[in-house]
């Protein structure tokens, strides 16, 4: 699984359980409706800013959303 595979997997995890919608996240989180989107479809890959925000909209740590990538993808490629 590729890491922005494994990144849209945890985004929309994670969102679902917060019972968040794109809109609502894209309030708390300072980013587009579309933005979500394209993450959770990997269509796009996060900066470390995004991830940051995203974290905040969610309110958990940054490190949990990278914890939970290198769980589904534990090797990084070279």
């Amino acid at each position: 699984m590729e890491i922005t595979e494994a990144f849209a997997q945890v985004l929309l995890r994670i969102r679902k359980e917060k019972g968040l919608t794109h809109e609502a996240l894209a309030e708390r989180s300072g980013l587009h409706p579309t933005t979500l989107s394209l993450l959770e479809r990997s269509k796009r890959q996060p900066s470390i800013t995004t991830i940051f925000l995203l974290a905040e909209g969610l309110n958990v740590e940054p490190e949990v959303l990278v914890r939970e990538v290198k769980k589904l993808r534990p090797k990084i490629p070279k």
